[in-house]
């Protein structure tokens, strides 16, 4: 392929209709814009101009030649344009599967920040079920997934941890008093409040009363996260939640922690994208974001 420099340098010649005028306006010597003017011309096959002695003139071919290199030379600058405003952060869209209850408690936050730097990137948030925000990651319909890891991973998908958390069990200090320490087995003498399946929530209090022979029948089943520590706060009930999504109830001790022996299990989180998925400037900028700012926030 001939050097896009030398299209250049034709066009110039052509606009200019001089060897000398186009020379100073290229900054290089006549000698050398002659040569290369011939060079295309040998590349091509054809002459591209009628010598006369007030300068050159293009010839029908160099008159096509003209047009097409116009063209792709004009939609070539429009694109570094383009991407240049793309390099900027001045455009562009971050698509980002997350629950609601993480985009309310932890996400919202770091969303202002980033828009305070970057108002011009947009963010789209799907907020389905894990399972469907996968199957959107795989699709290509969003660029990433943060969340809590589940306990079988997809071998199509890098995981970078964020943190660490862990499933408690609290309650509202103001309606109950008793011990914060409980085990297990004593569970039942307490009104328990889960979260609604399929959730991994659910799953995880399942399996952790499953593998401690203990049966406790919920006195209420609630549909999503929010709900159930809006219960929880209401006085209901002991409830099973993330810890990570009750930092600020905990810190204003509006919730207080149950201890239950044997210990809860803990679970990473973090950002969940396809293997050698090639993401774009504003995504990568929003993840080293999210990485910088994400302690400050819980």
């Amino acid at each position: 392929m001939m050097n896009l420099e030398l299209y250049k340098i034709f066009l110039i010649v052509a606009e200019t209709g001089n060897i000398t005028k186009a020379s100073e306006k290229l900054n290089i010597s006549q000698p050398a814009v002659t040569k290369h003017i011939k060079n295309l011309e040998d590349y091509l096959g054809n002459p591209l101009f009628i010598r006369t002695k007030k300068g050159v003139v293009l010839n029908e071919y160099g008159k096509t030649i003209f047009l097409k290199v116009k063209q792709a030379l004009t939609l070539l600058e429009e694109a570094e344009k383009e991407i240049g405003v793309y390099k900027n952060f001045n455009k562009g869209t971050i698509k980002i599967g997350i629950s609601t209850t993480l985009t309310r408690r932890y996400l919202l936050p770091i969303l202002e920040l980033f828009h305070k730097e970057y108002p011009n990137i947009i963010i789209d948030i799907y907020t389905d079920p894990t399972k469907e925000l996968i199957k959107k990651l795989k699709n290509g319909m969003i660029d990433f997934i943060i969340g809590k890891f589940p306990n079988s991973k997809d071998f199509d998908l890098e995981y970078k941890k964020l943190g660490t958390t862990k499933y408690i069990f609290v309650y509202n200090p103001e309606y109950y008093k008793f011990d914060t320490k409980l085990s297990i087995n004593e569970l039942d003498r307490y009104p328990l409040l889960l979260q609604e399946a399929p959730s991994n929530s659910r799953d995880s209090i399942e399996r952790f009363l499953k593998e401690n022979h203990v049966h406790v029948e919920p006195k209420m089943n609630i549909a999503s996260s929010n709900l159930l520590i809006d219960f929880i706060i209401m006085g209901y009930g002991i409830g099973y939640v993330t810890k990570l999504y009750v930092e600020k109830e905990l810190k204003d001790k509006i919730l207080k922690e149950v201890k239950i022996t044997p210990n809860t299990e803990s679970i990473s989180y973090g950002i969940m994208s396809l293997k050698n998925n090639i993401m774009t400037t504003q995504t990568k900028r929003f993840i080293q974001f999210l990485n910088e700012n994400c302690n400050n926030m819980l």
